[in-house]
C-alpha cells in the first residue's frame, strides 16, 4: 500500500524544512509558496525538526540545531537537481510517483543522519509526533507500525482500497488548478483537508477498538502544533 501524500505534500517533502525550490531558486513568487509548504511538510522529520515548538518539545541544545540546520542545507543541495527534474516529466503519474521515491529517498537519509545528532529518546519522541500529525493511512502503511499493531491482510485490503478511493478524489480535485485563480486553490485546499479528515476516519474504523488503543498508546503524549498565519514566516530560531 502507497503511502498517502497529497499533490503538493509529495514534492515538497523533498525540499528541506518547507523551504520551496522557487526560493531556493531566488524567485519572486516563491514566497507565499514557502508559506504554503512549510505547513504541508510537517510530516517529514526534518520539516518537524524545524518548528520552534517541536525544538522546545525535544529539549534541542543550540549545537544540535545547528547541525540539524547543517544536514537539512547539505541534503537540500544534493536533492535539488533531481527535484527540478522531475517537474519535466510530462505524464503527471509518473511524475508523482518519481516524486514520492524521491521523498522517500529525503527520508531515508535524513532519519539516518539524524540519528547522530539526536539522542534515542528524542527521536522516538520525534517519530511520536510525526504519527500524530500525518494522514493515518501514512502512519499504518509503516512497516513497524503496522507490525505492532498486527494489522491483518483482510485489514490491508481494505486499506488500500480507502488509499485507492482516496487517490481517485483528490487527482480530480486538483485536476485543473495550475491555471485556477488563488481563489479556486484556496476552495481546493479547504475541501482536500476535509478529504483528509474523513480518509482518516474510514482507516481507524478498519482497526478494532483494542488496535485503536494501541495505536493512539504509539503516538506518546498529545502535542497540538500551531498552525502559522497567513504571511507568517518560519521562526527565526528554527533551521
Amino acid at each position: 500500500m502507497r503511502r498517502v501524500k497529497g499533490l503538493l505534500v509529495a514534492a515538497m517533502a523533498v525540499v528541506l524544512a518547507g523551504a520551496s525550490v522557487a526560493v531556493a531558486q531566488g524567485q519572486d513568487a516563491g514566497q507565499a509558496r514557502r508559506r504554503r509548504s512549510m505547513r504541508l511538510s510537517r510530516g517529514s522529520l526534518l520539516g518537524l525538526l524545524s518548528i520552534e515548538q517541536v525544538q522546545k518539545e525535544l529539549k534541542l541544545e543550540k549545537d544540535k540545531i545547528d547541525k540539524i540546520k547543517e544536514i537539512g542545507e547539505k541534503l537540500r543541495a544534493e536533492m535539488r537537481k533531481e527535484y527540478t527534474a522531475l517537474r519535466e516529466i510530462e505524464d503527471r503519474q509518473k511524475r508523482m510517483e518519481k516524486y514520492r521515491e524521491l521523498a522517500d529517498k529525503y527520508d531515508a537519509k535524513s532519519r539516518e543522519q539524524l540519528r547522530d545528532v539526536l539522542a534515542r529518546e528524542q527521536m522516538m519522541r520525534l517519530y511520536q509526533i510525526r504519527m500524530q500529525v500525518r494522514p493515518v493511512l501514512d502512519s499504518l502503511d509503516n512497516r513497524y507500525v503496522a507490525g505492532r499493531l498486527k494489522i491483518t491482510d483482510d485489514q490491508k485490503k481494505k486499506l488500500a482500497q480507502i488509499e485507492k478511493d482516496m487517490q481517485a478524489k483528490r487527482t480530480e480535485l486538483f485536476r485543473d488548478l495550475r491555471n485556477a485563480s488563488q481563489e479556486k486553490r484556496t476552495e481546493a485546499y479547504q475541501k482536500y483537508r476535509k478529504l483528509r479528515e474523513d480518509t482518516d476516519k474510514k482507516a481507524l474504523a478498519v482497526l478494532t477498538d483494542e488496535q485503536k488503543k494501541a495505536f493512539e498508546k504509539m503516538k506518546g503524549k498529545a502535542i497540538k502544533l500551531e498552525t502559522p498565519r497567513r504571511g507568517q514566516t518560519r521562526p527565526r530560531t528554527t533551521t
